[in-house]
Parts: C-alpha cells; sequence; structure tokens
C-alpha cells in the first residue's frame, strides 16, 4: 500500500532518537506492506494445496524529495538514522482528506534504516529512496492517532 498525498504525516526518529516530522511535500511516497510468509502443509490426500501464515514481513519504502534542513530535512534524518546504524521509531499518520486528527489511521513501529539511496538525475529533482526493516519482535501495527 503506497501512500502519499497531503493528508499523510510522517515523522521518523534521527540519529539521536528524536521523533523529527517530515515537511508536507517532501515525502512523495511510502509503501508498509505486511505480509507473512506462507508454509504448504498439503497432505498427500488433499484435493488442493493448503498454507498457514507464519512470520510477518514488514518492510517500508519511503521515496520522497531530498532535503537538508537542518533537524527535519529527510537528507539530514535519514543519512544519520541508517550511518549510526541505530534503532529508529517510525509514525505514519493518514488523514481523511484533511490533516489528520483523533481516530484517523497511524501505523507505528521500530525499525532500522536498511538502505538510503539519493537518486540524482541531471535536469531533475534529487530524491531519495530508503528501506527500513523491523527492529523487533514487536511488529509494525495499524492503530488511530
Amino acid at each position: 500500500m503506497a501512500l502519499a498525498g497531503d493528508h499523510v504525516v510522517v515523522k521518523l526518529d534521527d540519529s539521536s532518537g528524536t521523533l523529527r516530522t517530515f515537511a508536507n511535500g517532501d515525502i512523495s511516497s511510502i509503501d508498509l506492506p505486511l505480509t507473512n510468509d506462507q508454509h504448504d502443509v498439503t497432505g498427500f490426500g488433499d484435493v488442493a494445496h493448503k498454507f498457514i501464515n507464519g512470520q510477518l514481513q514488514a518492510p517500508v519504502t519511503i521515496k520522497g524529495f531530498l532535503t537538508t534542513t537542518a533537524l527535519v530535512g529527510t537528507h539530514t534524518v535519514l543519512k544519520g538514522a541508517h550511518a549510526a546504524g541505530t534503532q529508529v521509531s517510525l509514525e505514519v499518520q493518514v488523514g481523511n482528506n484533511t490533516t489528520p486528527t483523533t481516530g484517523d489511521p497511524k501505523y507505528t513501529g521500530e525499525f532500522f534504516v536498511e538502505a538510503y539511496k539519493p537518486v540524482i538525475e541531471t535536469g531533475k529533482a534529487v530524491m531519495f529512496e530508503a528501506t527500513l526493516k523491523p527492529a523487533t519482535s514487536t511488529a509494525p501495527a495499524w492503530g488511530v492517532v
């Protein structure tokens, strides 16, 4: 599920553990999939394959504009968190056609920044792509603001 738009607020810890809110428009998309490994438990007498869910996978992909604003710039926060190799909190609030408010969906979890890749192309805005992977045995989850 890739989210983008004016009514999505993305917050991420910087390398010192302070939750920073990215500026409106800095994030162009964020993908928050929750998928499970599936295991085949089909028996020889079964007519169809049967599966059970295994462990949850929850990699996050964030794409946006590379900004260097002090404290809250995407490059400032992501580069620092990736270089430090520290666990970061991620919070994504999704507003219902307006700024997120009490009762709106919120995705949260603890992650490591696995990859941070600036994308530089001639004549285009400098973009980035970052991949986060869960850092604890507690699964990221959807809740409410």
